[in-house]
């Protein structure tokens, strides 16, 4: 598993080494890829972490995405709800392999299995430090 899109700008949280890069240094005049299409393949991933929230363009504020920090894979990538946004706004650079990739399975997100869904999503939310919450139910002793 891979995460790629994951900016400094956009951690809610200091010293994440999935957000290291900035989004200031990947935004390109023209994109390095056929745009259309890498953004219509990131809009197909496979939903694997549903976030309730809406988020907003950390370059210069110019549109919002509802769910947008919601994560989405490939199986093999996982990259953030709204990076088809940036890519459709800034041409956001892109790691080479991760376009090699899109374009070896023809612009078609592969189908995965629900396990390795799954254990791409528990990765990327450990990667992320998202931890188990027993809600405000009541507590259960033995």
């Amino acid at each position: 598993m891979e995460m790629i899109g994951f900016f400094r700008e956009m951690a809610h949280r200091n010293g994440s080494e999935i957000f290291r890069e900035s989004i200031q240094g990947k935004v390109r005049d023209h994109p390095a890829y056929p745009k259309a299409e890498v953004k219509r393949y990131l809009d197909s991933g496979h939903p694997i972490f549903d976030i309730m929230e809406t988020t907003l363009d950390v370059v210069n504020g110019s549109f919002r995405v509802p769910g947008g920090s919601s994560l989405v894979s490939d199986g093999f990538f996982v990259w953030r709800a709204d990076l088809s946004a940036y890519v459709e706004s800034y041409n956001i650079d892109l790691p080479p392999h991760f376009i090699s990739f899109v374009i070896e399975n023809g612009f078609s997100v592969p189908s995965a299995s629900h396990q390795t869904l799954l254990s791409v999503s528990a990765a990327a939310e450990k990667a992320l430090g998202f931890r188990a919450d027993g809600g405000a139910g009541p507590s259960v002793s033995a």
